[in-house]
């Protein structure tokens, strides 16, 4: 039995969302199209919990499962990001057990921010938490990243990478390099292929861009495997097949 999981980002449904679609009415839609979750994303919702309940039900009817994305930094300003305790109880009400933020800078990490973060985990029940590669150099740079996960071995921190694979591009790094520093502590792919250059880069379907996407996933032992990426539905439907052959 085949116990990955398949997850679709509903950046998949960009030219939905700008036109104020719900997530809620995106959620059966990641189901038809061969995937066991659906990743949610806060800039899209609309700050009501009447909203996340609607979602939490359209997966329960549709039988596909959530994760959260929240496009904010875990740290900020050296200290625990205050507004994850509000993230958190986000996640509990969409029912899902899966929260992802970006890393921020931790050139000025406080001393007591393994600390401070552990009690917050700790008190929230069991859930997966990971932090991601964005697009943003002072966030993401690798050496930051590797910063970063010294500290949460170094604490026992029950944190996780989500290694996003073209996202190294805009922050002066690499795939292949970074897989080699960062395999160890990946729980999560985030797949997307690369395509242009300086300011004109932007993020394709897997087999449209510079990236060996296959080689890159064959650096890693993982069983979450996320699709965040706008493109034509059937696309994503060949992505899906292919990264499932591969397991």
């Amino acid at each position: 039995m085949n116990l990955n999981h398949y997850i679709l980002n509903t950046i998949a449904f960009k030219d939905k969302l700008d036109e104020g679609v719900s997530q809620a009415d995106l959620v059966a839609k990641a189901k038809d199209l061969g995937f066991n979750f659906v990743e949610i994303r806060n800039e899209f919702l609309d700050g009501t919990n009447t909203e996340l309940e609607q979602i939490k039900d359209k997966a329960n009817d549709a039988g596909i499962g959530i994760y959260y994305s929240v496009n904010d930094a875990l740290v900020k300003n050296g200290q625990v990001n205050p507004d994850i305790d509000r993230y958190i109880r986000e996640m509990q009400t969409l029912g899902s057990k899966h929260l992802k933020m970006n890393v921020g800078n931790v050139a000025d990490i406080s001393s007591t921010f393994a600390d401070d973060l552990s009690k917050k985990l700790s008190t929230n029940g069991e859930f997966e938490f990971n932090v991601e590669n964005n697009q943003t150099l002072e966030d993401s740079q690798l050496d930051n990243i590797v910063s970063f996960f010294k500290l949460v071995d170094q604490s026992k921190l029950p944190i996780g990478f989500c290694f996003d694979t073209a996202n190294w591009y805009w922050t002066e790094s690499e795939p292949d390099t970074a897989a080699q520093k960062l395999a160890s502590v990946t729980k999560y792919l985030h797949l997307k292929n690369k395509a242009g250059s300086g300011s004109n880069k932007s993020a394709v379907s897997l087999d449209k861009g510079e990236i060996d996407i296959k080689s890159l996933i064959s650096k890693f032992n993982v069983e979450e495997y996320g699709f965040e990426y706008f493109t034509p539905s059937a696309e994503i439907e060949h992505d899906l097949d292919e990264i499932k052959a591969l397991n």
